[in-house]
């Protein structure tokens, strides 16, 4: 390569799987844990939050439901600003920040009092997650060898999956301890219960929190151990140190390494422009569809179920640590499941294994209303196992396509858009499912949940995101990085085209967060009203029918002019 034109792709495939590539993995890995931690715990301790901040009201409802949301909105401004900076300023110095800051302000909401301290804190340390994931994504598909890309990208992942579950592991024993951990830092609490009478318990889920504050140290040790990718460093403008570090991946590697010529590398054009618009220009409009539809379906399961599943073993009879324990369990099949997705994303299509994962979730989700059932621990660990690991082996699949459908240029504002859009579905989903559980019709004759029923709406999302998934999702396993873009490129679309696409979307987002988030939050008894639940259905839909309008237009388009 000495003497020949090379792409950036081209010389990390020829070195494979290297020394380097491991060191990113580890590196990235401990930043997905540290971040799932921080994203879990909430859902691990919201029975034990709720007590204390709402002793006298057994059934918060959506009010618990919002404590997950808080985080979410706050992941979507940070993925929404991260994936600009990233795409600005460099991957590492974005994941350095992003790591630092949510450990920062995870910190205050242990001394929190109230919903609206929480909420505010949680926000804001959200806005750090938010950043970290989409930085994650992208530093693995720019680092990993063309064929093993989509095991690196989801086997990356399962490690934010690891974090949910230490939150669980770490929350059951600390928020159910019989005794204060922190002296009168972690009061007593006496709460009413559901049948009327009261209970006591001691606000030990604050340590977890002070536990959360652990990435501020890790944040540091990046500073010193982790590089920039030569992709970035390339498409900036800086040759010189891409080919320095594609010499030092491969000094790591083989003890031996090429002097890399400036001039003979070849860096993919830039889009004319790289503001979010873009993603929803003629050129990417349907590449956008695909993975802004099936993320928003996972997101919207994932992390509706993760809010309630505690709530809906309660509800059924079992103990608060058994039904957190089953939720534990429920993201312990989750790790398997990501780890598995990459292997079979990669050799079977990206594509194709996304179209079965949602075909299996809804077998899942009907095995599980049917069969859930009181005093049957055994039998309730397998069908979380079953849930657990259809469900994230389906929003895994998606991960790869993330990184694959955009070039260098806009590759971490692509992701990262997709996944703040796709949060807009988890933070309305805790507060949906909360007000949906509120309805008559999903009510027993008691006036309990009956959460059996409510889970059984999920298949409408998973359906959506198969008939989406069929459509739109193009095929990416194998190719490398210049590749794809030159797919792109042959198709002779225009990348400017996006305003008004662009601007609709985000009116569209804004009536989701009216009807599904700030309505339920807001209007008194919202989930008791006779158009609570059509005006979250028109919410949660329109953006469906955006991704079948406009990115079926241009899929016909795309179509004629391969002809």
């Amino acid at each position: 390569m000495d003497k020949k034109e090379f792409t950036i792709s081209e010389v990390i495939d020829s070195i494979g799987i290297s020394s380097h590539t491991w060191v990113v993995f580890v590196l990235l890995a401990f930043a997905m844990i540290f971040d799932g931690y921080d994203f879990m715990i909430v859902n691990s301790t919201n029975l034990f939050v709720a007590h204390t901040f709402w002793p006298n009201d057994a059934n918060p409802g959506a009010l618990m439901g919002s404590l997950t949301t808080w985080g979410l909105l706050g992941m979507v401004l940070g993925g929404a600003v991260g994936g600009i900076m990233s795409d600005k300023i460099g991957r590492k110095k974005t994941l350095i920040a992003a790591v630092m800051f949510y450990g920062l302000f995870t910190l205050p909401q242990a001394f929190a009092n109230d919903l609206g301290f929480f909420a505010a804190f949680r926000l804001i340390a959200g806005f750090g997650v938010g950043s970290c994931i989409p930085v994650v994504t992208t530093v693995f598909s720019e680092s990993m060898p063309s064929k093993q890309r989509g095991i690196f990208v989801t086997f990356g992942m399962a490690f934010m999956v690891v974090g949910w579950v230490l939150a669980g592991l770490i929350a059951n024993p600390i928020c159910n301890a019989a005794t204060p951990l922190l002296g009168d830092f972690t009061n007593q609490v006496t709460y009413v219960m559901a049948d009327g009478g009261t209970a006591t318990m001691y606000a030990n889920w604050r340590l977890c929190y002070l536990i959360g504050a652990i990435p501020l140290l890790y944040g540091v040790v990046l500073i010193f151990a982790m590089h920039e990718t030569p992709h970035w460093y390339a498409n900036s403008g800086n040759k010189e140190m891409a080919c320095k570090r594609l010499s030092q991946i491969e000094q790591a590697t083989r003890h031996t390494s090429h002097e890399y010529d400036p001039a003979l590398l070849i860096v993919p054009p830039k889009p004319a422009k790289t503001g979010p618009n873009v993603l929803f220009s003629s050129k990417f409009i349907v590449a956008t569809c695909a993975i802004w539809a099936a993320y928003f379906v996972g997101q919207f399961c994932v992390y509706g179920m993760n809010a309630w599943i505690p709530t809906w073993f309660v509800g059924l009879g079992y103990s608060q640590a058994d039904s957190v324990a089953l939720q534990t369990w429920n993201n312990v099949a989750a790790i398997a499941s990501n780890i598995c997705v990459g292997f079979v994303s990669d050799k079977v299509g990206r594509k194709r294994n996304l179209a079965f994962s949602w075909l299996f979730c809804i077998v899942a989700i009907i095995l599980c209303s049917i069969f859930v059932a009181p005093n049957n621990m055994g039998l309730c660990i397998a069908l979380m196992l079953l849930f657990g690991f259809a469900l994230n082996y389906a929003i895994t699949a998606v991960q790869p396509l993330m990184p694959e459908s955009y070039p260098t240029a806009i590759r971490n504002t692509g992701t990262s858009w997709c996944q703040a859009f796709a949060r807009f579905g988890g933070s309305a989903s805790s507060i949906v499912l909360g007000g949906i559980a509120g309805m008559a019709f999903f009510q027993t004759a008691t006036g309990a949940t009956n959460w059996s029923t409510v889970v059984l709406v999920l298949i409408v999302p998973f359906a959506l995101g198969f008939v989406c998934t069929v459509l739109f999702v193009k095929e990416t396993a194998g190719k490398s990085m210049d590749q794809l873009a030159a797919e792109e490129e042959k198709l002779g679309a225009s990348e400017r085209d996006g305003n008004t696409r662009f601007i609709i979307m985000l009116i569209i987002v804004a009536i989701l967060a009216v009807l599904c988030i700030a309505c339920p939050l807001i209007v008194p008894n919202w989930a008791k009203q006779p158009y609570a639940l059509p005006l979250m259905a028109i919410g949660l839909l329109l953006p469906f029918v955006y991704f079948f309008v406009f990115g079926g237009a241009q899929l016909a388009k795309n179509k004629a002019a391969r002809k």
